[in-house]
Formats: structure tokens, sequence, C-alpha cells
């Protein structure tokens, strides 16, 4: 713990009100400074608008460092002959050091002033010399970035800065150095920073420098942008889900009809007495495109126009076990076991049993194909905190981190024959039941699905 420095004590003299008594109400300190105690004394004692001014028998001359008397007032008190009192300064030297000590003070409150604004700022507020040097860095940079005061000042600031651009900024602030052009002084731009634990994060900063002595300073106010990129992110989502469900309930109106006739058509050729196998197997072909295509545009209807969730009381567990009997022969088939594991028993929640039986469909679907060769799926129920969960797990390729942030989007498929749809639409479903739906996965290990629906009761829907 840093002991703060010592204060310095300073006893003036007045005669008369040659002193201005606002300089020292303000209270300061600023960070390694020790502060300034001024104390005055006078032959009429008096306290003007928060300026005391004590009696002049009063003053001890060993409870302060410097003692300044300009008009020799103090002369006639005991104990203050220049050998009894060495700190005592008299005359015109006191009365240059009072103005002095005046000025010192008021440039002190000042600074404290400009400081405390600057370190309370809730944006990161950054200077560098022309050697790329942090020379200010206020509390909000350190919130931000994670380096404290005392570790950030003297570093180089690139480590603020991401990898890439680590030699550009140095390369910037040279040229204005050398050029006074400036590129991006006195303007606002998004770029991306670099917090202590190595993560870059979004942020708006704008530049400005300083002249001082000779010597340029360059300050960068920085906010940052992450809660603002997310919430335009999801703007931005539902604006394109909108547009592509106003397609999509488009085509799926128009291409609905001519699929049912070339698919009933096909059907029912394939039916007919004496046809070949050649022209059989294509009829069958057709069929079962057709058959795919009709799945799509269900999934289509089903991503937009998913009727409301008809919500009641009930055992998501009893929901888990009907599901999982649906798979039993398939999972034997491709030699894929099932555990299940209670770590905690499940109260009843409000759910919709058909729409979370068709989440769960869902998720058991992409396990097992997670496992062409065979493996074990192990289905976990618990409550933690205030959600009931259900975890199913795969010991299949698992999916790649890049994948992984992708796999709710709308459209986004791995698969051939996918559409990119099931798992957008189990996430709206769960999302509709006050929950989330979780994924952890590790390439060559397997992946997770973790539903979490809340205990509390949910509204119910009047079916």
């Amino acid at each position: 713990m840093t002991t703060a420095p010592k204060p310095i004590r300073i006893a003036i003299v007045l005669n008369g009100q040659e002193f201005i008594c606002h300089a020292v109400t303000l209270p300061f300190s600023l960070e390694g400074y020790p502060p300034v105690d001024l104390v005055l004394y006078g032959a009429k004692p008096e306290v003007a608008a928060g300026c005391q001014v004590n009696p002049l028998p009063d003053l001890d001359p060993g409870a302060f460092d410097l003692i300044l008397d300009g008009q020799f007032i103090t002369a006639g008190l005991p104990d203050f002959s220049p050998e009894q009192a060495d700190n005592l300064i008299t005359g015109p030297a006191a009365r240059f050091l009072n103005g002095l000590v005046r000025q010192f003070q008021e440039l002190r409150q000042e600074q404290e002033i400009n400081s405390g604004i600057i370190n309370r700022a809730t944006d990161a507020i950054v200077t560098i010399n022309e050697d790329h040097v942090i020379v200010g860095y206020n509390r909000g940079a350190e919130q931000m970035f994670g380096y404290t005061r005392t570790e950030a000042l003297g570093q180089d600031l690139t480590i603020v800065i991401p990898p890439p651009y680590k030699a550009e900024h140095r390369a910037y602030v040279r040229r204005y150095v050398a050029t006074r052009e400036a590129r991006m002084i006195g303007k606002h731009a998004r770029l991306s920073a670099q917090r202590r634990d190595g993560r870059e994060f979004p942020i708006s900063i704008s530049f400005s420098v300083a002249e001082i002595r000779d010597n340029l300073y360059f300050t960068g106010i920085i906010r940052d942008l992450t809660e603002y990129k997310e919430m335009e992110d999801r703007v931005l989502h539902t604006e394109r889900l909108a547009a592509v469900g106003n397609t999509m309930t488009h085509i799926a109106h128009e291409i609905k009809n001519p699929l049912l006739i070339i698919g009933g058509f096909a059907r029912q050729l394939i039916k007919l007495p004496g046809l070949d196998d050649k022209s059989r197997h294509k009829l069958s072909i057709i069929a079962e495109a057709v058959g795919h295509l009709e799945e799509m545009v269900a999934e289509m209807r089903e991503f937009v126009r998913r009727p409301p969730a008809q919500k009641r009381p009930g055992q998501i567990g009893a929901a888990l076990t009907a599901a999982l009997e649906l798979f039993q022969d398939t999972l034997a088939d491709h030699r894929v076991t099932v555990r299940r594991v209670e770590e905690t028993p499940l109260p009843p929640v409000t759910f919709d049993p058909k729409q979370v039986h068709q989440v769960l469909i869902n998720l058991f679907k992409n396990a097992l194909e997670a496992m062409p060769q065979g493996g074990e799926i192990t289905v976990t129920s618990r409550v933690k905190g205030a959600n009931a969960e259900i975890s199913i797990a795969d010991t299949g390729a698992g999916i790649a981190p890049e994948v992984a942030g992708k796999i709710f989007q709308p459209y986004f498929t791995t698969k051939e024959k996918g559409t990119g749809l099931g798992l957008a639409i189990c996430q709206g479903i769960i999302s509709e039941h006050g929950g989330v739906i979780l994924v952890d996965s590790t390439p060559g290990q397997g992946t997770t699905f973790t539903i979490q629906l809340p205990l509390e009761a949910a509204p119910l829907v009047e079916g």
C-alpha cells in the first residue's frame, strides 16, 4: 500500500487583505505530489467567505515547514528571532514567495479540477507523447483495457493495440510529427482495441493533438462499442430475417402446389404395371427430390410463421423420454448407445409439448448424424439456478470454432441436403419459452447442446 505524501505546511502572516482567500479554500491532492496546507495568521482575526484568519499569537513556528512574513509583523512576537525560527522568511523574499505560493495553489486547483473530470469520465482517455509512450491514462481506461494507471504510464501504446495495427499506428504518429499533416486528428473513427487478456473489441475513438513547449501530445477519447455492436448485429439480424421471411413466404406459396402435382404424378406412375426398372428408378428419384423440396417448404413456413406456443405445466423429462423412444430402433441400427443421467430431479416446467418435442427430435437427429460410425449420446438433466437444463452430448467429430458461431443462423448448413433452418427454429422455440439453447463443442471430442428453460411459471396460452 502506497503511503500518501506528507503535506507541506506554510504559515502566511497577513497585513490587511493582500492574500486572496478563495485560492486556498478548495481541497486538492494530486497523485504523487504532496499537498500544501496554507494557514493564515493576522493581527485582526476574522472569518470571511470560507477563509479563516487565525490570531497571530497562536502561531507555533514548530508546526510549519515555512513561515512567510512580508511586513515583519512577527518581529514583536516571542520565539521569532532568526535563531529560534529558522523556517521564517521576511521582507521582499516573503512577499515574492507569497505571490508564488498563491499562483502555485491556483494552478494546483485547476489541475485537480481538470484531472478530476478526466479521471472520472466513463470513456477512456489516453495521451501519448511523440515517442508513442503513454503519459496520460484515466480510470475509464483502467476499466476498459485492464491495465492500472501505474502499469500503463510509461509503456508503449502498443499494449492496447491489436497485433495487425501496432506498427501502423506508430508510423501514423511519426508521419504527423514530421509533416504536421493531419489525417485522423480531429476526426472520429471505429477501430479495434485489445484488452490486457488479449481479447479484441470494437471502439469509437476521437483524436486530438496539443503542442506544449515544443512537444506534441496525442490524446484519444475512446468508447467501448461492444454492447452497441451486439445491438447493431441484433437489429441487422432481425431486419435480415424479416426480409428472408417475406421472400420465403412468397416462394413457399408459389411452389407448394406445383410440387404437390409433380410428386403426386411421380408416385402414381411408379405404381403402373409393366414399367421398366430404369423408368421406375428415374421416377423414384423425382419423387425423392420432390419430397425433399416439400420438407424444405414446410421448414420455411415453420420458420416464418410458427404458431404461438401453447404452454402448460408438465414434466419435461416425460417429453425427453418420448422423443428418445422414437429413435430407439434407428439408434440401435447405427450402433449408437444412449446414457441417461439425472443429476437432480426436474420439477414441472411450463412449456409447449409439441414445440419442445420438435426441438428434442432435431437435436437427437443432429447427434445421430454426427456419429456415422456409431458412438454414445449422453442425456443429462438437472436444475441449475432458476432453470431446468437438458444437455445432449455426442461423441462425434465436433464442430470447428468458426462454424460453431454460425450454426444458429438461418440457412447456414454444412450438410449436403440440409436447409439450415433446423437449429434456427429450435433457437426460436426455446427463446419464445424464455430460455436459451447453448452449444459447446471440441473438434475431435464431440458436441453438447444444452437447453435451459425457466422454472418460474410462464404465461399460459389458451388453446
